[in-house]
C-alpha cells in the first residue's frame, strides 16, 4: 500500500508576502490621503485602489 506524498507545507515568509504588501499599500494610501495634497492624491489612489482590485480579483475568481 503505498501512501500519496504531501508537499510540505510553504516558508512563513512566502505565506504572509501578500497579506504584508496588501496591508502596506493599504496604509501608505491611508496617510497620504489624510496628510497630502496634490500629487499625493494620486499616491493615495494607487495605495488604496491596487489592494481593493487584487481583493476583488481573487474574491471573482472564487
Amino acid at each position: 500500500m503505498s501512501r500519496s506524498h504531501t508537499p510540505p507545507p510553504p516558508a512563513q515568509p512566502a505565506v504572509w508576502r501578500a497579506p504584508v504588501t496588501i496591508g502596506v499599500l493599504s496604509a501608505v494610501g491611508l496617510v497620504s490621503a489624510l496628510l497630502g495634497d496634490g500629487a499625493w492624491d494620486a499616491v493615495s489612489w494607487l495605495g488604496l485602489g491596487l489592494p481593493t482590485a487584487v481583493c476583488l480579483w481573487y474574491g471573482w475568481k472564487k
